[in-house]
């Protein structure tokens, strides 16, 4: 979802869940009338085609800035009440009795649907500070937050892009700040769709954009996935109303967290990689050199300072 403002989420949140009780209803009415059931009841994508479904689907990137691994829990929950309604419903339209264990999940998955539903709920006014009205990500707040926690816990490297977008400001010069405002979400919606499982994304201000990506095996595997991030925004253009192609580019600096690096020396390594990425032109990916690697190349220019002159 994007533009988010929590009191409409909310509201949008109560709207949706009163469609699904009014599903819930037309299924009763179904069964005991013995009329025809409608394609979000026996189809094997219901919950895809349920106005609640098509609820969660608009407003993922929204669900994902409060709680990431709820959300998906609450997608898996949904999936499986139809699952349950729809084993329900196929006896029920033959005029036979349906089986003890499908209406048990049916109840079960119903009680953890309204459970997560009233999280979100309580959590989305708490949350709107930390959440981009714009783009529906997280900020530096929840940045700050879920780096501390994560940190500890993640597995293997831990790689940071900074991402900002190229001529961002001859942008909003030449076609206005309502197209520069939709620059950034069709940048968000794209590479959001692009993230795998352990990597977040967050607006850092401006035209600036951060990715944390957990268990990252080494420097390389970061620069290849950050590559084809670059390559999949240049080409993939907005469509505008008048039917023109505005095509974007980015340049990302990627830094690899080192032991104990502190967040704010982390996002400065990556930004410094990023701007030397502008300077050479734009719309590439730079990975920031670490430490050790520049006290190696330091030692290296010093060693083959000595041998200077050298015979050898």
């Amino acid at each position: 979802m994007l533009n988010f403002d929590a009191k409409e989420f909310v509201a949008a949140l109560d709207a949706a869940q009163g469609a699904h009780l009014d599903w819930s209803r037309k299924i009763l009415r179904a069964a005991v009338l013995r009329t025809d059931l409608c394609a979000d009841v026996v189809q094997k994508n219901a919950h895809e085609l349920c106005l609640f479904g098509q609820f969660l689907e608009s407003h993922n990137i929204a669900f994902n800035a409060l709680h990431a691994e709820r959300s998906k829990q609450l997608s898996h929950v949904h999936k499986q009440m139809h699952d349950a309604i729809r084993n329900i419903a196929g006896p029920i339209s033959q005029g036979l009795p349906g089986k003890e264990q499908d209406f048990d999940l049916f109840e079960r998955t119903q009680a953890e649907l309204l459970e997560h539903l009233a999280y979100f709920k309580t959590h989305a006014i708490h949350h709107y500070t930390q959440v981009d009205n714009l783009t529906g990500l997280p900020l530096r707040q929840r940045l700050e937050q879920d780096f501390a926690r994560k940190r500890p816990t993640c597995q293997g490297q831990l790689a940071l892009m900074f991402i900002d977008v190229d001529h961002f400001k001859s942008i909003n010069d030449f076609y206005g700040h309502h197209i520069g405002d939709k620059v950034l979400q069709h940048l968000v919606v794209q590479t959001h769709n692009l993230l795998a499982p352990g990597q977040s994304m967050y607006r850092y201000g401006g035209e600036e954009f951060i990715i944390t990506a957990c268990n990252v095996p080494d420097a390389n595997t970061a620069h290849a996935q950050a590559e084809f991030i670059r390559e999949f925004l240049n080409e993939t253009p907005i469509i505008m109303e008048s039917g023109e192609a505005l095509s974007i580019s980015v340049t990302i600096g990627i830094a690899i967290a080192q032991p104990q690096e502190p967040l704010e020396k982390l996002i400065e390594r990556a930004d410094q990689a990023m701007y030397i990425g502008k300077k050479q032109g734009r719309n590439r990916v730079i990975c920031a050199p670490t430490e050790e690697s520049i006290q190696l190349l330091n030692d290296s220019k010093t060693g083959a300072s000595k041998f200077s002159g050298s015979s050898l």
